[in-house]
């Protein structure tokens, strides 16, 4: 490597601060002008948030020219949201369980395009893996304080990523506006069972701390899959003086995820979708997770005496993950093969972002002006091992008791260790132009990656297939952004959007190197809506994707799965998204996309991408009862049309539409506590959400849960 991440860390903060000692004595501009009073880390009362921190200037939703989608702690909670994939359920095009119920990581696909790595914690990349299918490990979402969606190219901000968006997981900070605390207990149907808590104190005018946990175990609809773990939060912010703050995060997760094996695809259809959703397939003897995840972050602000802030943001990130669990192969008869997975994985990641920004006018104009460098270390090493010819099982009598793993069965062997290194180097102009608005971005990275992967099949009837692929590139990428719009002084605005992307992967493709890099581009027109005298926003939007050498996992016909890149994929779609709090108690939230989808070169040219269904519709309503003698008591409910879809790029498998209904009714003792039952998937529909190569995986069945909270 020709740079490390601390070496540039120290240039960058060297340069950053001259830039800022040459902007002090240039010109006074006077106080920076605030976009928004709303903090875009903190916390939002109802469902409506009016700013959002994943374009880091906090700019306001309204005149922020992407779509974008804040989920409060509020909607987290009403819906009994446990993961991230149930936090976005409600958002408008977002397509979840793209595995089934699983709990080991959260699957995300919007626009075409599966946003498993492309998780943020903190505006920083919370990532498991270079492999483009790898999702990061699922986070607790007690410990977050909002999960906010940014749709379309972002590389301009964050580097490498996905054209179709990132997710942004915001945790809980230190508030200084006063102690806060709450404590409660939850458990549901399935035999879940958790406690949690969370404490702000605020020492004094200059520091406040916040303590954050949560403790129990998530059961599954099938009774032998439990998740027992543990999360543990601390936040503190100081203000050093009045012109710095310093805030802190630490947050560490143990938990031991097991990942249902899904349903034999020979089995769907010959017994009910009920039967195969719960039943287990798998033998407890050889089935286990141990998860470990800290994370360590920092952020300082200095604002300078002329308005100018200088901004770094760090983190660090170790993830430990081992676990096996048995996978389903083929049928016969009764019996169904079984294959064991051994997977051990060991993440290191370090990142920093440091940016200087302020305003300045010319003329008329004003322009709210950034410039930034960011850098990342990504360190893997990966250890998976399928033993194939583990004893089947019995459909119809199933024997559950302990079995001895088989070790002289062909195997699947695939080792892996690779160091990634970023920087980049970025500028923004935000202008203002009376009703006027008009955005410019423009960004240089450099990705270099070292390292190799070592690839053994021994797939029954294949012989042995060895392979080592040299993983090691160096590639440089120069992004952008443009957008014009108009702000008119009744809350409404329009804009027209133009941005482009890149992504690397230190990841080998079916060709026995290393994979090309992606490139992407879209455009998008949208209108919004954010009243001063109505708590809602509202937003409609139209676009164009393209991506060029996606990724995507093929098979041959000895079984053996690598990855090959598409020519180029091109989505089109409509966007419409809504949530208000609204009088007399009502809070709504929901959405409907249209996307139109196409493969154009390669084996599959013309299809449609898989798991892009062409509409999606999603709406929530709660109403609480403001007086009489109903007072305190809530009611919500909830919809979810995910519309038909295919299961593969190839087309060959179609799922059928679902429409899965929610309900939660609560009451607040007017005290501070509360009792709140909630039911997910209210009817039982035994849906296919994905099918995999041997696979079919079920959505989750329908879950009754109670939460008791107190809040002080």
């Amino acid at each position: 490597m020709k740079f490390t991440f601390f070496l540039m860390l120290g240039t960058s903060a060297l340069a950053l601060s001259a830039g800022v000692a040459m902007a002090q004595d240039a010109v006074d501009l006077g106080e920076i002008i605030i976009q928004s009073e709303e903090d875009p880390t903190g916390p939002v009362v109802g469902y409506a948030a009016g700013t959002t921190a994943s374009t880091k200037s906090g700019r306001s939703l309204l005149e922020t020219p992407s779509s974008v989608t804040v989920v409060t702690t509020d909607q987290i909670e009403d819906t009994a949201a446990n993961n991230l994939s149930e936090a976005l359920g409600y958002a408008a095009g977002v397509v979840t369980e793209a595995y089934g119920a699983d709990p080991r990581f959260d699957s995300i696909s919007v626009r075409g395009a599966d946003l498993q790595n492309q998780i943020y914690l903190n505006g920083l990349q919370f990532s498991r893996s270079t492999r483009p299918n790898y999702g990061a490990p699922s986070l607790d979402l007690y410990g977050m304080e909002r999960v906010e969606l940014l749709r379309g190219p972002n590389s301009v901000l964050y580097g490498a990523g996905s054209p179709a968006g990132l997710v942004n997981l915001i945790q809980k900070r230190a508030q200084s506006d006063g102690d806060t605390t709450e404590l409660g207990l939850h458990a549901d149907g399935n035999g879940s069972y958790y406690v949690f808590g969370d404490a702000n104190r605020v020492v004094d005018d200059r520091f406040a701390y916040r303590i954050v946990g949560k403790a129990g175990n998530r059961v599954l609809g099938i009774d032998e899959y439990d998740n027992p773990g543990a999360y543990l939060g601390f936040a503190a912010k100081y203000h050093a003086t009045d012109a710095t703050t310093v805030e802190f995060l630490l947050s560490y997760q143990d938990d031991d995820p097991d990942s249902p094996s899904g349903v034999p695809n020979g089995l769907v259809g010959t017994r009910s979708d009920e039967d195969l959703r719960d039943f287990y397939f798998g033998n407890e003897a050889l089935e286990y997770g141990d998860r470990k995840v800290l994370n360590l972050g920092a952020q300082v602000t200095h604002t300078f005496d002329n308005g100018w802030r200088l901004v770094s943001n760090t983190g660090v990130t170790k993830f430990d993950w081992s676990y096996s669990n048995l996978s389903v192969g083929g049928v016969t008869g009764p019996d169904v093969a079984r294959t064991q997975l051994l997977q051990d994985e060991d993440v290191t990641s370090y990142a920093t972002d440091l940016r200087l920004e302020g305003s300045a006018l010319t003329g008329d104009v004003l322009h709210n002006l950034a410039f930034g460098i960011d850098a990342s270390r990504f360190e893997e090493s990966a250890l998976s091992v399928f033993y194939y010819g583990q004893d089947s099982i019995d459909v119809a009598a199933p024997d559950y008791s302990p079995i001895t793993p088989v070790r002289d069965g062909a195997s699947w062997y695939a080792n892996k260790n690779v160091t990634v290194e970023q920087v980049g180097i970025y500028a923004s102009d935000e202008i203002e132009y009376g009703n006027w608005r008009a955005g410019l971005a423009l960004r240089h990275d450099r990705n270099q990656s070292e390292g190799q992967s070592n690839t053994l099949y021994t797939v029954p009837g294949s012989g042995g297939t060895p392979g080592t692929v040299d993983l090691t590139r160096d590639d440089s990428a120069t992004t952008g952004q443009a957008s014009l719009g108009y702000v008119w002084d009744n809350g409404v605005s329009a804009y027209l959007s133009y941005g482009t992307s890149f992504q690397s992967f230190a990841e080998p493709g079916d060709t026995g190197t290393a994979l090309d890099p992606t490139t992407g581009e879209q455009w998008e027109v949208g209108a919004k809506y954010l009243p001063a005298t109505l708590d809602a926003y509202l937003s409609a939007s139209v676009y164009q994707l393209e991506e060029k050498n996606r990724p995507v996992y093929v098979q041959n016909g000895a079984g053996v799965r690598a990855y090959d890149q598409v020519g180029k994929s091109r989505i089109r779609g409509l966007e419409l998204e809504g949530r208000a709090n609204l009088a007399d108690g009502w809070s709504v939230t929901g959405g409907y996309s249209f996307t139109d989808s196409e493969i154009i070169g390669g084996d599959n040219n013309g299809n449609e991408l898989g798991l892009t269904p062409k509409h999606t519709f999603k709406l929530w309503a709660s109403k609480e009862i403001q007086g009489g003698p109903l007072a305190g008591l809530t009611v919500g409910a909830g919809a979810r049309f995910i519309g038909e879809r295919y299961a593969f790029n190839a087309n060959a498998n179609q799922l059928d539409s679902v429409t899965l209904l929610d309900a939660a009714v609560s009451y607040d003792f007017d005290d501070g506590t509360e009792l709140q039952v909630n039911v997910t998937n209210l009817t039982d529909e035994a849906y296919v959400s994905s099918v995999g190569y041997f696979s079919t995986y079920y959505g989750d069945g329908r879950t009754i849960s109670a939460t008791l909270s107190k809040k002080w």
